[in-house]
């Protein structure tokens, strides 16, 4: 239940981060889904374990043309969990202390795949 609570709360976070346009890049939401859902992790999980869980909070079945218009782009989600992945164990430590530190490690490393 706490889980089916939490995941919730991911999707109204990012649907309401959508709608103010921060989503415009689609890698910033799945930054922001990925590490909601590794903050409440112990361990790293297999890329394909996140891929489901990314799709699974990606908002398909919005109301607004931009939701509707969005689809999952499962080539830049790979890449947000590979930056992730590349992450030292001391890094993703560090970074399943909050949602911010996860996100500012795993867009600091996407960054530098560039």
């Amino acid at each position: 239940m706490k889980k089916v609570m939490l995941l919730l709360a991911a999707a109204i976070v990012t649907s309401t981060a959508h709608a103010e346009g921060e989503a415009d890049d689609p890698a910033l939401s799945y930054i922001a889904n990925l590490c909601t859902v590794v903050t409440q992790e112990k361990s790293s999980g297999s890329a394909d374990s996140y891929i489901a869980r990314l799709k699974a909070l990606h908002p398909q079945n919005g109301t607004s043309s931009q939701q509707q218009s969005s689809s999952f782009d499962e080539d830049e989600a790979r890449t947000v969990i590979a930056a992730w992945m590349n992450l030292s164990e001391d890094q993703k430590k560090i970074a399943r202390q909050s949602q911010q530190a996860c996100e500012d490690a795993t867009s600091n490393e996407y960054q530098s795949q560039d």
